[in-house]
């Protein structure tokens, strides 16, 4: 029988920057730190759900990275990496109930 290896969660972070660390503090700024007036984007949770719902994909995390590329193609005024980063683990948090 073969063990299968969990694919890694896709990152809009860049793993070779030499600011990582401070990458990662803005991620966290963002999602822990921030009011919802501050965020550099804004979750409409029942469209996130009645998109979720109407995708019928298995793949979790195919969702939430095509979502986040959506969201700051059409919203480029805040976009970043940091800024994408936050947004997908917030919907994936969101929408996996963790």
């Amino acid at each position: 029988m073969k063990n299968k290896l969990a694919a890694p969660i896709p990152s809009f972070l860049k793993e070779d920057v030499p600011n990582l660390e401070y990458s990662l503090f803005k991620v966290n700024l963002i999602l822990n730190a921030y009011g919802e007036n501050r965020k550099p984007y804004k979750i409409d949770y029942h469209t996130l759900m009645m998109s979720y719902y109407l995708w019928g994909g298995s793949n979790l995390e195919e969702f939430c990275h095509k979502q986040t590329l959506s969201y700051f193609l059409l919203n480029p005024l805040y976009d970043s990496a940091e800024a994408r980063e936050a947004f997908s683990l917030e919907i994936r948090e969101f929408l996996s109930g963790t």
